[in-house]
């Protein structure tokens, strides 16, 4: 009889054992006690995750590099006149270049063109006019990317109207159709058109008209 209690006595003995460690192991994470320490004497502690992110400076940097090498564009581009442009646009293909037209309108006819895409959605084109009329050069197609809000050609892009005078700096990136495609890297509003209804009034207004002379006897 005495060696069965004494055996029950040990397996409960053994068994506050476990709970007692439970219940302890419980209280150490509740708590927030540091991490328990793993065999060789180093803490469990996790690995952080560092982020690593573009500071300032290195995007200054880049800006800085991307203006560099559109100014470069701009200096060597190949100064010429639309009808050169059209007559021979393959010799033009990847090449930079610059001309002066007057704004005819905005539009979307060099958009979405799979042989040469530029996508509406990042996009905007327009058209010039031929030289001396008020036809549009429509096998010139003109692709700009949408300026950000504050870049100050955002302003001059909505007030542009039509027959204002603009040189056009800028890049053949494909002909198909035997047409020049044209990547816009900068516009320069060089004259403004003049006022229609300033025109109207000047041509309405009277002449000057020569006085009836007359005649004296002496």
């Amino acid at each position: 009889m005495m060696q069965e209690i004494s055996k029950l006595m040990k397996k409960f003995g053994y068994i506050s054992f476990l709970l007692a460690n439970l219940y302890f192991l419980g209280n150490q994470f509740a708590s927030g006690l540091p991490n328990p320490i793993i065999p060789g004497g180093k803490k469990n502690t996790p690995a952080k995750i560092s982020s690593e992110k573009e500071s300032p400076k290195t995007a200054n940097d880049t800006a800085s590099k991307e203006n560099k090498e559109l100014e470069a564009q701009i200096v060597n581009a190949v100064s010429i006149t639309t009808d050169q442009l059209v007559a021979k646009p393959q010799d033009y293909l990847n090449k930079d270049i610059k001309f002066t037209a007057k704004f005819a309108s905005f539009s979307s006819l060099a958009l979405d063109y799979k042989p040469a895409f530029r996508s509406a959605r990042n996009y905007l084109s327009f058209l010039v006019f031929r030289p001396d009329t008020h036809i549009p050069f429509s096998e010139i197609k003109l692709a700009m990317p949408i300026p950000k809000e504050k870049d100050p050609e955002t302003h001059m892009l909505q007030t542009l109207k039509e027959g204002d005078t603009l040189e056009i700096y800028g890049r053949v990136f494909a002909c198909p159709l035997d047409e020049p495609w044209v990547d816009v890297l900068k516009i320069k509003k060089i004259a403004s058109s003049p006022d229609k209804a300033k025109v109207a009034e000047d041509k309405d207004a009277p002449g000057d008209e020569d006085s009836p002379t007359e005649n004296k006897h002496e």
